[in-house]
């Protein structure tokens, strides 16, 4: 009689645990596109709930993301040699691979859930520039010339303040810099007053930075950890605004091109020469990118004002980038395409260049000055 029970009520079980991963789901999809909703959950949930996490994991002096992928690699080889082995060795073969097929949807079912409402629900509230009142206007030629030339020649002149080899390659130690991020924030949060001043130290990725630049990434928030994440075998000049970029993440600003214009306003704001310099330079790489697609004489206008050291740092640049252009960085670019246009950003991947429109509405005002007064 007990084994009779045990076997009604294990369906009634199973019926549970299903509703409870899918109903999460059906209820994002519905209900995420309702802007106070989203706001709702965004500040009383999402964030609070990574912050959490990212305070607990913020102790340990390893990147949690790399444990987490490295575990879930394993417990997945587990799992399924598992599988077969009770497959093979149970009476009703076809029952015993669909129950343990079943676990297995399920628990990816219940990690989605926790995607979509601690993190992709992020991406439906309000975002950087409707807090900000910016508007992104498009863009003329003239000021993305002007705000280029400006960038480029502030870029030239902080070229200098960082310490550099004997042969002009970039020579800052990642750990003197890294440690002063916790307040690299502190500037441009009276600014923004919604940005925090304080910020969680990226982690530094040491097992799976190689992997991360194979497929064009140089940093990652995990929302699994709450982390902020950076690929540590990435260029070095770019390595502070890239903190400034994952730290903007942090704070609540979701969008690929509104990350970046945070991260490098944030990196020129804070008053210290090495993160200025990224900031100047990594703005000058999106605005050069943009300019020269437009109009290329512009851009060789604009080319011969690069000091010796910061063509260093851009040719260092391209060089690191060309070894890994091919069909895994071309996939992982098309993975993360479909991912950002899910999220409602319609310019998909290219939305990194997008970043330009706020750069330009920024500084075009003092790139106008800079020029009237030549």
């Amino acid at each position: 009689m007990e084994t009779v029970e045990k076997k009604k009520k294990l369906p009634v079980k199973r019926l549970i645990g299903w509703a409870a991963a899918v109903l999460p789901a059906l209820l994002f999809l519905l209900l995420s596109p309702v802007r106070p909703l989203a706001n709702a959950v965004t500040a009383y949930f999402s964030r609070p709930m990574k912050a959490a996490l990212g305070t607990v994991f913020g102790v340990l002096p390893f990147s949690v993301m790399e444990l987490e992928y490295g575990a879930a690699a394993v417990l997945l080889v587990v799992f399924l040699v598992r599988t077969v082995f009770l497959t093979v060795r149970s009476g009703s073969r076809a029952g015993t691979l669909l129950r343990w097929t079943g676990t297995l949807l399920l628990t990816v079912l219940l990690l989605l859930d926790y995607f979509l409402w601690c993190f992709a629900i992020d991406y439906r509230s309000d975002s950087f520039a409707e807090k900000s009142g910016m508007e992104a206007p498009p863009v003329e030629l003239s000021d993305l010339y002007a705000v280029t030339k400006l960038f480029v020649r502030n870029a030239s002149r902080y070229a200098s303040q960082v310490r550099r080899d004997e042969n002009l390659h970039w020579a800052e130690e990642l750990d003197d810099y890294l440690g002063r991020s916790e307040y690299i924030y502190e500037n441009l949060s009276f600014e923004y007053p919604f940005l925090p001043a304080k910020s969680r130290v990226p982690k530094k990725m040491y097992l799976t930075s190689r992997l991360s630049s194979r497929m064009g990434f140089t940093g990652v928030y995990f929302p699994f950890s709450g982390e902020s994440n950076i690929n540590i075998d990435a260029p070095g000049p770019f390595i502070p605004e890239t903190i400034c970029h994952e730290l903007a993440h942090q704070k609540g600003v979701y969008a690929e091109q509104e990350a970046n214009f945070v991260g490098i306003r944030a990196a020129i704001a804070s008053g210290d020469p090495v993160y200025a310099y990224s900031g100047l330079l990594s703005g000058a790489v999106h605005l050069s990118n943009a300019l020269y697609g437009i109009s290329p004489d512009l851009w060789r206008e604009i080319a011969p004002l690069m000091s010796d050291e910061m063509r260093t740092d851009w040719n260092d640049n391209s060089a690191y980038w060309a070894q890994f252009d091919g069909k895994v960085e071309e996939v992982s670019s098309r993975v993360y395409d479909g991912y950002l246009k899910a999220q409602g950003q319609e310019l998909g991947i290219r939305s990194y260049g997008a970043c330009v429109d706020l750069l330009v509405e920024y500084y075009a005002d003092t790139a106008r000055e800079y020029e009237a007064a030549e």
